[in-house]
């Protein structure tokens, strides 16, 4: 491949580029990720502009490409990181980009990956034409199989899972997997009454049977997706051999999230050693905090490499100043040498435009048994002290509490979570599992929620209309309801398509579209469009118009005379008085976002991880080196001292949200004198929160019929 893509990029075509679109790309290390035409891995720290070198890089290789019939490969774990690598390609100055949208190329997700060109071929040629991928639909597919007489057994020994709900978790864990005896399933939780061998084996049968059933009728998990790539990689070479073929060159961003049964397919179809093959690899293990998550494993071809093993590390930022990066850096699994990127005439114009005191104070706010409910409040005077008043009420200012373990509070156990901080937290209603009550209460959440992604809310939008349609009971040709996907396809059929994505882009970005008026004329322009029919009551309450049910008044009743600095909303979310509000959150609910204003509070998971984490905040750990291109000896690989790799990564990626300010809570009782002095000479100002009076400490809350 060398002969083929080699020195296919020279410097004069990045300089004539960053004209062009106007980039920044000065320095040795992205100049050379950009020039690479070999297969790579690299690092990339937080801010570090990584989409925008992603998208340089693939502007730089559509001016050269000339084949018309062999492509790129982009692959990402999310939608979120696919929609923004071709969102950036949409909107690029140099017209050859957009042949990168078409064929012979491809942009997509791994799970899209794999269902086009290797899952789906191979169900079809077994003759499954109507096809359903969805966890959701397979789960209920699977309950109602039970009701048939030859899985009698099966259904009553299921009969310990409280309910249909319960059914449908249950089965959207039984997935194939290739073993060395061939196809096996995988059982996560088995039911008490498989404890006997002799159960077990039979329930494996029946369900092995019950999974026939659903392929046979073209339902499939996500994850039986991979399992199915499997077997075609097995069992087709020639697959295997035109993919390479099509695909000479392939880029992987978000490695540090891709699971390891997604790794191991695509390191056998597209090999990082094959000299007929570039594949370059881009993602930061320092931020891999959903390792261990659920049932699957992470990586370890990429987040097992440290600094030495990778091929570059842009160790630079664009999101914070010298003063974060010093206070960050020390958290970085892999000893990355943080540093920030951004100019002393731009560190001006920040303090100028955000800051009401000249210089942002990141503080940590040390309490005690007795004060730990004051946290947030503490942290909310903090943040109104330091931004300046018009920032704080525009709209894209963003404040957030997180912390690592925030599940419910179990009585009479020793323990420390967010709901300790603030009581009226609740993890299922965090972000990134809200829940509507309405379509007008959807579009609401959209255009509000301004540290979304833009796909994140389209896309949650889709299945709010998609929902619309299952209530109204609108079914297509197949009497399947509607996907996403078939949706587009039905309304491109009646040249529809564009009328409803318009439709979408107003209803995500106009506030007048939630107006009396103006609602009632979009719903029935939807209605038109998606060819609903009458609707029944239960359709008709989800897209009937309601009133706005937002805080737009926090003074308290004048029996009150005490001041009130906070109001709890719901869906996690606080109202400060001085107009902003401040949402509660885990750490991997945040992870990809920026904020303003962050506060890390500390939660206990068998140890208290901030202070786990205190030889690395007060600068003992570790002694990091600044970094060249390649790095050497670790000075202190043989410290004693041996880090929690799961505390250290989380801290890292909550760390490293804010723009402007960083706060971290922790119990005073657990800071000796000499380590707040070692915090305070590293940048640190250090705030003892206090023990309020009745009216002081009154939290305002609003009345049930408000919110």
């Amino acid at each position: 491949m060398n002969h083929e893509l080699g020195n296919l990029i020279t410097r004069e075509d990045i300089a004539a580029l960053a004209e062009d679109e106007q980039l920044v790309l000065d320095d040795n290390v992205r100049i050379s990720i950009l020039e690479a035409m070999h297969s790579i891995d690299v690092q990339a720290c937080p801010g570090s502009g990584k989409t925008t070198l992603i998208a340089a890089k693939l502007i730089l290789l559509a001016q050269k490409w000339r084949s018309q019939h062999r492509g790129i490969c982009v692959l990402s774990h999310t939608n979120v990181a696919k929609d923004e690598i071709i969102e950036r390609i949409q909107h690029s100055k140099t017209k050859e980009a957009q042949v990168l949208l078409s064929y012979p190329h491809f942009i997509g997700t791994i799970q899209e990956f794999v269902h086009r060109f290797l899952a789906l071929p191979y169900v079809r040629c077994n003759n499954t034409c109507d096809i359903t991928v969805d966890n959701d639909e397979y789960a209920k597919q699977a309950v109602k199989l039970l009701s048939r007489k030859q899985f009698s057994w099966l259904r009553g020994t299921l009969n310990c899972l409280r309910n249909n709900e319960a059914r449908e978790a249950f089965f959207k864990e039984i997935y194939h997997y290739s073993s060395q005896d061939g196809t096996a399933i995988n059982i996560k939780t088995r039911p008490k009454s498989w404890k006997s061998d002799a159960n077990f084996e039979r329930a494996k049968r029946d369900l092995l049977l019950l999974k026939k059933y659903l392929e046979e009728s073209g339902y499939f998990l996500y994850r039986d997706m991979y399992s199915l790539g499997q077997e075609v990689y097995k069992n087709n070479n020639a697959i295997i051999n035109s993919l390479r073929a099509r695909f000479p060159y392939v880029l992987l961003d978000e490695m540090q999230d891709t699971q390891k049964f997604q790794d191991e397919l695509l390191c056998e179809i597209f090999p990082t050693n094959n000299d007929e093959l570039v594949v370059q690899r881009f993602g930061d293990p320092d931020q891999s905090i959903f390792h261990g998550i659920g049932s699957e494993e992470a990586n370890c071809s990429f987040n097992g490499k440290n600094r030495d093993d990778m091929d570059f590390l842009i160790h630079h930022s664009h999101r914070f100043d010298r003063q974060l990066s010093e206070l960050i850096k020390p958290l970085s699994f892999n000893e990355i040498a943080l540093e920030s990127e951004i100019s002393e005439k731009e560190i001006k114009r920040r303090s100028e435009t955000y800051s009401a005191v000249g210089k942002f104070e990141h503080t940590i706010i040390l309490f005690t048994k007795e004060t730990c409910d004051k946290v947030v409040e503490t942290f909310s005077q903090i943040v109104s002290t330091q931004f300046s008043n018009d920032y704080k009420k525009s709209k894209d200012f963003t404040v957030k509490v997180v912390g690592a373990v925030g599940n419910k509070i179990e009585p009479n156990a020793e323990q420390l979570k967010i709901g300790h901080y603030w009581i009226d937290f609740d993890k299922s209603k965090s972000t990134n599992s809200y829940q509507e009550t309405s379509l007008i209460d959807a579009v609401r959440y959209c255009q509000r929620s301004v540290s979304i992604d833009w796909a994140d809310k389209y896309n949650f939008l889709m299945s709010c209309i998609l929902k619309l349609m299952k209530l109204s009971g609108k079914v297509d040709e197949n009497d399947r309801y509607y996907s996403a996907s078939t949706l587009r396809l039905s309304l491109s059929n009646n040249s529809n398509w564009e009328s409803f994505r318009k439709g979408m882009f107003y209803l995500l970005d106009n506030p007048k579209a939630t107006q009396r008026k103006i609602w009632c004329q979009v719903c029935s322009r939807f209605s038109d469009l998606l060819e609903l029919p009458p609707l029944q009551s239960e359709a008709a309450a989800y897209i009937a118009f309601s009133e706005d049910v937002a805080i737009t008044q926090l003074e308290p009743s004048e029996e009150k005379q005490c001041s009130t600095m906070l109001v709890s909303l719901k869906d996690n979310k606080i109202a400060h008085r001085d107009g902003f509000n401040i949402e509660l959150s885990t750490i991997h609910g945040v992870k990809g976002e920026t904020h303003d204003a962050t506060l890390i509070v500390e939660t206990k998971n068998h140890t208290f991880d901030l202070e786990t984490m205190m030889p690395y905040l007060i600068g003992e750990y570790p002694c990091i080196a600044h970094p060249n291109m390649r790095l050497p000896e670790k000075p202190h690989s043989q410290r004693a001292f041996k880090p929690n790799k799961v505390f250290m990564r989380q801290l890292y990626v909550a760390m490293s949200r804010p723009k402007h300010l960083l706060c971290l809570a922790m119990d005073a009782d657990r800071i000796s004198q000499e380590q707040r002095i070692l915090l305070s000479e590293r940048g640190w100002h250090i705030k003892e929160t206090e023990l309020l009076t009745d009216c002081d400490s009154k939290i305002y809350q609003a009345p049930d019929k408000v919110l």
